[in-house]
């Protein structure tokens, strides 16, 4: 199972170039989320922040190296409506030139998907050539709507963002069926809080998880996310037949 994150989902979560080079290192992850919520306040895409503080596109860009297998992807975050989350994404592509979109569009308190506005705005962005990956709530149909637009992965909320509690019991029935019925990955994005959540995703068959907020919880994302990756990797190695 890939392990995804962000770095930080609250400005008091600081994280400066140096630590998001670390934390990618940490986890072995192959993306970097490029936060667009500042979007109307930068003027080139290198000055997009890399979570909530000092670490910018271009600063992490830079510390990585020309050489460095780590890709980009725009993470619309934050946006209410699915007009928001398409203009922000005209708006970072063409400073950025990426194409592979972290979609979102989230209820007023910024905890849970909007399923509806989110088909909306991957109908529109997957029509004009962007790679999109959506986040929704546990839904087999709309996941099924999500594959049928061309969505090469699907995100898929376990419980609220930052609730830290894993998957919801009453999203559990839903997201089984989710699992069994699904033609494109499946990321487990959304109310993850701890290394036991991460190793029931790879056993109940997600083929990736995303953590953030829980990241933080004793300040130390670098170690956490060592914690994260050690025991994905143990939960994905096969098991060994012990002779007696």
């Amino acid at each position: 199972m890939e392990l995804f994150h962000c770095f930080g989902a609250r400005p008091e979560h600081r994280v400066d170039t140096r630590q998001a080079v670390d934390m990618l290192a940490a986890s072995g992850c192959r993306y970097l989320a490029v936060n667009t919520h500042t979007i109307d306040r930068v003027d080139r895409g290198d000055d997009l922040p890399i979570g909530y503080w000092t670490a910018t596109l271009g600063s992490v860009r830079d510390a990585l190296g020309a050489d460095s297998p780590v890709v980009p992807v725009l993470n619309i975050n934050h946006p209410v409506t699915a007009e928001e989350a398409v203009e922000r994404t005209h708006r970072a592509a063409e400073l950025t030139g990426l194409r592979v979109i972290k979609l979102e569009v989230l209820d007023e308190d910024f905890t849970v998907s909007r399923n509806e506005a989110v088909l909306a705005a991957a109908a529109t962005l997957v029509d004009e050539g962007f790679e999109v990956w959506p986040l929704i709530t546990p839904d087999e149909a709309v996941l099924a709507e999500c594959v049928a637009l061309g969505s090469t992965m699907v995100r898929v909320m376990g419980s609220p963002i930052g609730a830290r509690r894993g998957i919801d019991p009453q999203w559990r029935e839903e997201m089984d069926r989710v699992l069994a019925t699904a033609s494109v990955p499946v990321m487990l994005d959304g109310g993850v809080g701890s290394v036991e959540h991460a190793v029931a995703a790879a056993r109940q068959g997600f083929s990736s998880i995303l953590v953030n907020s829980c990241l933080f919880a004793d300040g130390d994302p670098v170690a956490a996310l060592r914690g994260f990756r050690a025991a994905i990797d143990a939960a994905d190695a096969p098991a060994t037949l012990v002779r007696g």
